[in-house]
């Protein structure tokens, strides 16, 4: 178990005022640490969201009329999410009387499993056997590497196609891996290695993604929507519309810098928040969010790529002669490497196009996981959860998500990229790789609400990026602010996952409040010999 160095910590009681920045996972997960084991009263936290809803990433809205709308794609995993775990432990159920949202949880997946039966389909439709990775005795010493003999010193700002060949790229691992995670061949191999090391137990059954846990509906509706419940129940505040654009900071008599000021805009006003030496603040610096644009069947989202991101622009603010904070422009330097699309399909009293996906998957809705089209020019996946998908979804509307991760080639139906695409021209792709003849598609579309999303930052946090780019969650030489994001250094955890902004909350507040309990630690996988032997024997299949 590891715990925060006694000597470091600067106790703090439980009337300090703590003022946070975003409404993200992150920032609400701290919230809960806060009240559950710091004892800070509810009504000293305040949090500050640029938006007119809470969550920040972590979304889920909509309607069956305008459709439904989620902009990532998010898979959880029970041995994995420690952190995630044990704070749904404190918040009690909406669903069920007198059990808590952890009790949902796992009972949700002991009941409801994932096992794909098309994790990969080519060009004519067919399912790929993809029991076999496909690799080469290259790939294979480039793999036992990576994982073996580098470490992130050695990688550096490393991109993956560096450490590995081009038939790498090739092999039913890569495609599995790549569209399960979202990396692209320019990613950061050393947080492909985390990853590697973190899931290697999810490593002998990719193909079937059985290792994926989800939660009954989006999770917004399942995890965000009982936490801040549990939160504003307690007195929480949290300040719709105010967005943070500065943050000061004074030395004290001793060296150290303490945050002394917040500012913020609400309204058209400016406003500043005074912050005493024994309060806290806690700062979600970046947000892979930022800048989104949504459009819907018969329209087109646009691509924000020259307009600042706010969440960026705040950190490198503050960044700037501190490189202690990190490196904002590591991670929103290159727009057009990070950006991908989502689309949400909300289907309304027309079952067929859902009941085609079925049959072409033998998968039934909840029971799959992330199908991809692996000859697709938009490297093009799909997936169908449990219906209903959002609590306020009607009994006759079937609700589907899809991604790609190439936006700037021509599809292989609709000659044209798919940033520039409507959400039908999208369905059209997608139905051409799923073989459904011309004829039947304009019937499909019946009832169809398509609804895109185009986000600039969504893999940003990919990038490749040296020691020191991110910056600590408690920045040395800082007596009371916190960085909280997919964008702090969380040794040894893997960002693009939840369970990273809340284990970033749980090491802010234990070491900012003084709370006298073991962090939670990481299963260390990589360390059971079984789970070592799986992944040898699939690595070598």
């Amino acid at each position: 178990m590891t715990k925060i160095g006694k000597s470091k910590i600067k106790r703090r009681g439980a009337d300090s005022n703590v003022y946070m920045i975003g409404s993200g996972i992150g920032t609400l997960a701290a919230a809960v640490y806060l009240i559950r084991d710091a004892k800070v009263p509810g009504k000293n936290i305040q949090i500050l969201e640029a938006l007119d809803t809470d969550g920040g990433s972590l979304d889920g809205a909509g309607d069956a009329r305008t459709g439904f709308m989620i902009r990532g794609g998010r898979m959880l995993n029970i041995p994995t999410y420690e952190c995630l775990q044990d704070i749904m432990t404190a918040i009690p159920s909406l669903e069920f009387d007198a059990i808590s949202l952890e009790d949902e949880f796992l009972k949700y997946n002991e009941e409801f499993k994932t096992h794909s039966n098309a994790r990969l389909v080519d060009k004519n439709g067919n399912k790929i056997d993809v029991t076999k990775m496909g690799f080469s005795a290259e790939d294979r010493m480039d793999m036992e590497k990576l994982i073996l003999m580098e470490s992130e010193k050695s990688l550096g700002a490393k991109r993956i196609d560096e450490v590995f060949g081009k038939h790498f790229f090739k092999t039913n691992f890569w495609l599995m891996w790549q569209t399960t995670f979202a990396f692209q061949p320019w990613s950061s191999a050393a947080e492909l290695r985390r990853y590697m090391i973190r899931f290697m137990h999810e490593f002998p059954r990719i193909h079937t993604l059985a290792g994926v846990a989800r939660t009954a509906y989006n999770q917004h509706d399942s995890i965000v929507k009982p936490i801040v419940m549990w939160l504003r129940n307690h007195g929480v505040r949290i300040i719709f519309g105010a967005r943070a654009t500065d943050i000061n900071f004074e030395q004290t008599p001793q060296g150290d810098y303490v945050a002394d000021k917040i500012v913020y805009n609400r309204g058209g006003k400016e406003h500043k928040i005074s912050v005493a030496p024994t309060d806290i603040v806690i700062f979600t610096n970046g947000c892979m969010t930022d800048n989104s644009n949504e459009a819907s069947t018969d329209t087109v989202a646009k691509y924000i790529k020259d307009k600042s991101a706010p969440s960026f622009e705040l950190w490198r603010k503050i960044a700037n002669g501190r490189p202690e904070f990190g490196d904002p422009d590591v991670f929103c330097g290159r727009v057009d490497e990070c950006m991908w699309m989502s689309f949400t399909t909300t289907i309304n009293k027309n079952p067929r196009l859902l009941d085609y996906i079925q049959r072409f998957s033998q998968n039934h809705p909840g029971g799959g996981a992330l199908m991809t089209f692996r000859d697709s020019a938009w490297r093009l996946s799909i997936v169908v959860a449990r219906q209903p998908h959002f609590k306020n979804q009607p009994m006759d509307t079937q609700i589907f998500w899809g991604y790609s991760l190439n936006m700037f080639v021509d599809g292989d139906f609709v000659k044209k990229p798919m940033y520039k695409c409507t959400g039908r021209e999208i369905m059209t792709e997608l139905m051409g790789h799923l073989q459904i003849p011309k004829s039947e598609q304009a019937d499909m579309m019946r009832g169809l609400v398509c609804r895109t999303s185009i986000m600039p930052y969504i893999d940003s946090q990919f990038q490749p990026r040296r020691p020191g780019d991110r910056p600590n969650v408690i920045p040395a030489g800082y007596e009371n602010f916190a960085f909280v994001s997919q964008f702090a250094e969380v040794p040894d955890d893997v960002v693009f996952t939840m369970e990273y902004s809340v284990r970033a909350a749980q090491r802010a507040v234990y070491y900012l409040m003084g709370v006298d309990k073991d962090l939670t630690p990481i299963s260390k996988h990589q360390y059971s010999p079984r789970t070592m032997l799986k992944a040898f024997l699939k690595l070598h299949s």
